[in-house]
């Protein structure tokens, strides 16, 4: 008899814990029952935010009717509630809370602190509790109306349970989908959810909104143009229907589904499945809609008290309910379905799989190729009448000034024509001397002058500011411009122009058949940006035989500084390698043969590669490398000294003033937000000039910006966006999430082209600078064959068949 258990009572906290860890299973359970008590006290705005996906800390805040104070002390105790008092009240409880268990719960697994404030109190009274007990009387101090629960360390006493919910990212969708759910069903309250110290918020919608607003916000136009509002009532059976689902023009491939009985967010896997069969009849295979249903039942026919978490419910003729809504339903579908709406996918660049194939099997395939073609005569249709290696003679910007008059010119009979070089630096045409000599630049640029930031809406910047990012020599003195030139001097001066582009321009004279051609245009930049000695290292990497079929291309480095540091950090080349294995081979052919024919605007532009025509998203491509710049030149970017300091905090009140940053009241002050960006800056400073070069000092003035392409500077205007943008969205505790990050948006900025730009010609940029640049380095990632940044638009054997000439 000794050997048989005693059975025991277990211990109260034991039995809370239980229980606790049945009804708060994850982050977003307690979130639920959160938002639904805010909800119960009528509450007009709720604001959520989370840190480490609701385990480290939650935070709800409301505006509702708040908590008594003599109530705090039992209203985390179980089984205490406001909304029930006999269990004959289940049958018509019109509020989500009904048990009381839902704060009980949450103080038996995590640190809970209530600070409340009703419209008698003259203040508001913070509490908190642990296992459901009151730690100290609640202390009073200033609050608006409404009620605060921070929620920290949950599940600190589980370690099951929080060892289980290890990653912070799925938990933070899940939240954010409770988030969602619940502002589209309710409209009139404003939502706003955010990560702790993170200033954008993930979710927002506005008071007095309506459901159809909310879902275009939170799901995109793509949804919101296609949905049909469907509204049914059946007296019989007590219920009705608010419905509002996508007609068969859209189409995912996961179906998304929010479901409110009695305003409850619950799943019903009957339901589901009808509307799965519904649009089986309209939809393809594997296709699936986009659904909300708030279902309203007489109280009296529903049970809410079936599931722990009170995700499920039951209801009475639930069968006969089901069978009327889908009639319902299908009625509406197919009033909608007599035509269809198709949106046909952009043509993509078409690559010779086949070739390729056979060269890799067959390698005597290439020597056969080559042999025909050496003989076969090449049609009209195939001929191919530009050449990649051009250059013009705009992109040098060579200018021509005559002196001033002084004794000594009103002496001769020809007037001296002096030619301006890349440094400022006059010479008599007479006496130039052509030579092949690298000259060194200096890697700090200054900037001019900097007027007073003004705060506009339409324009960041004074005029004034269009100079901000342009160098300034002043050895430098420019002449009145030649205004009556005789051709006779024209014509010498054209001459010695097309002798000194010869003479800088090494790539122009025949190469081996070894060596990988050069683009001219890299050439002659490189000329203002490296020292002799760099330029025999970098010859002697030229002659090094390249195997193309199983290396990647090497990118070029295009820092102005006369020195290079070694990068060994793991985080970098991590980056590097991502973007080596993740390269198009037939995007990088494309762009290293093209030759540029125009821009059509500052964001896109035509190329022509072999035969093909091309239109390019300028903007992607840029974005793309300057990234890919920000990954080799890692920690070696000259630097963009501004003549006077910018404060951080300015800047960012000038951001949050733009509509892109969606600033509203319910963030908090600007000040307060322009205070903890700038403090977080000052912090990352020292990282920020060791490897980007961006300089800040000790009182938060930005003072400099990396230099990434020699004579390309970034839009004066986006500069304080791109601050507030790399603030909230970098990733700074990571090491190679945050230099992506930082990468990235730097990349973005630099990317952005002005067009009404008055300190640089935007399309003189964009073909001289930028395009060589892409043609010469850039690896273009493979989703750029799908997305239409770089489309075949014609070819031409295609239009010698429409047209029979070429």
């Amino acid at each position: 008899m000794d050997d048989i258990p005693k059975i025991k009572k277990l211990d109260e906290n034991v039995v809370n814990r239980i229980a606790a860890g049945e009804i708060i299973q994850r982050p977003a359970n307690a979130l639920k029952e959160l938002i639904e008590n805010s909800l119960d006290a009528k509450s007009t705005s709720i604001q959520i935010t989370v840190q480490d996906g609701g385990l480290k800390m939650m935070q709800i805040q409301d505006n509702g009717t708040g908590i008594r104070k003599e109530d705090l002390e039992i209203v985390c105790e179980r089984f205490t509630t406001s909304k029930l008092q006999k269990f004959e009240d289940l049958q018509s409880i019109s509020t989500y809370g009904f048990r009381g268990e839902a704060l009980a719960s949450i103080s038996h697994v995590a640190y809970l602190t209530i600070t409340t404030k009703t419209a008698d109190n003259k203040v508001a009274y913070k509490a908190s509790y642990i296992d459901s007990q009151l730690k100290g009387p609640p202390k009073p101090l200033a609050g608006n109306q409404g009620t605060t629960i921070l929620i920290e360390n949950l599940f600190y006493n589980v370690a099951t349970r929080r060892k289980a919910l290890a990653n912070l990212s799925e938990e933070f969708t899940k939240i954010s989908d409770v988030v969602t759910r619940y502002a589209i069903h309710n409209p009139n309250v404003g939502f706003i959810l955010k990560k702790h110290r993170e200033v954008i918020p993930y979710v927002r919608t506005q008071h007095n909104s309506t459901k159809i607003n909310n879902i275009k916000t939170l799901f995109g136009d793509a949804v919101a143009r296609d949905i049909l509002d469907i509204k049914f009532e059946d007296k019989s059976y007590k219920f009705n229907i608010h419905a509002l689902i996508t007609n068969p023009n859209y189409s995912n491939k996961r179906m998304t589904f929010l479901l409110f009985i009695n305003h409850r967010l619950v799943e019903s896997t009957p339901i589901k499945k009808m509307l799965d069969d519904l649009y089986a009849i309209y939809l393809p295979k594997k296709t699936h809609p986009w659904c909300y249903i708030s279902l309203e039942i007489d109280p009296i026919n529903v049970d809410v008290n079936v599931h722990p978490t009170k995700c499920e419910v039951r209801f009475l003729h639930e069968d006969i309910i089901i069978e009327k809504i889908k009639s319902a339903l299908d009625e509406k579908l197919s009033s909608n379905s007599a035509s269809r709406t198709f949106y046909l996918q952009a043509r993509l660049p078409e690559v010779d799989v086949t070739k390729n194939v056979l060269a890799e099997v067959l390698p005597e395939y290439d020597k056969v190729k080559d042999n025909n073609s050496a003989t076969k005569k090449i049609s009209a249709k195939e001929m191919i009448r530009t050449d990649a290696r051009e250059q013009k003679l705009d992109q040098f910007d060579f200018k021509i000034h005559i002196t001033k008059p002084n004794d000594e010119i009103k002496k001769k009979s020809e007037p001296i024509v002096t030619i301006e070089t890349d440094k400022n630096e006059e010479k008599n045409i007479d006496e130039i001397e052509i030579s092949n000599e690298l000259e060194n630049i200096e890697n700090i640029v200054s900037s001019t002058q900097m007027e007073k930031i003004k705060s506009t809406n339409r324009s960041l910047f004074s005029p004034g500011i269009a100079e901000l990012f342009s160098t300034d020599d002043e050895s430098s003195t420019e002449l009145p411009p030649v205004e009556n030139l005789n051709s006779t001097v024209a014509n010498r001066a054209l001459k010695t122009v097309a002798q000194l582009f010869g003479s800088q321009n090494e790539s122009y004279s025949p190469k081996s058949d070894e060596n990988n051609e050069k683009d001219d245009t890299n050439s002659m930049k490189k000329t203002s940006l490296i020292t002799d000695e760099d330029e025999e290292i970098n010859s002697t990497v030229d002659e090094e035989p390249k195997d193309k079929s199983h290396s990647v291309p090497q990118f070029t480095s295009y820092t102005i500084n006369n020195f290079r540091r070694e990068v060994n950090l793991s985080s970098v080349l991590s980056l590097r390698k991502a973007v080596e294995d993740n390269y198009h081979e037939g995007l990088r052919k494309i762009l290293t043969e093209m030759t540029f024919i125009g821009c059509v605007d500052e964001k896109r532009a035509l190329i022509q590669s072999d035969v093909d025509l091309y239109i390019c998203n300028t903007e992607k491509l840029a974005e793309e490398l300057f990234y890919e710049i920000m990954l080799y030149d890692f920690s070696n970017y000259g630097i963009l000294l501004f003549s006077e300091k910018l404060p951080l905090d300015e800047l960012i009140m000038l951001a949050l003033e733009n509509e892109e940053a969606k600033w509203s009241e319910k963030d908090g002050p600007k000040e307060t937000i322009a205070q903890s960006i700038k403090e977080l800056y000052i912090n990352n400073a020292e990282m920020l000039k060791e490897y980007f070069s961006i300089l800040i000092d000790k009182q938060g003035n930005l003072k400099a910006l990396p230099v990434l392409l020699d004579k390309y500077f970034p839009s004066e205007i986006d500069l304080p966006m791109y601050i507030l943008r790399m603030a909230k969205d970098v990733e700074w505790n990571v090491e190679e999430e945050c230099f992506d990050g930082i990468s990235r948006e730097t990349a973005k900025y630099f990317s952005h082209i002005n067009p009404n730009s008055s300190s640089y010609d935007w399309k003189h940029l964009t073909e001289h600078i930028i395009y060589p640049a892409i043609k010469e380095s850039l690896l273009p990632p493979k989703h750029f064959a799908h997305d239409s940044t770089i489309l075949k638009i014609a070819s031409l054997p295609n239009l010698y068949r429409v047209f029979e000439r070429c």
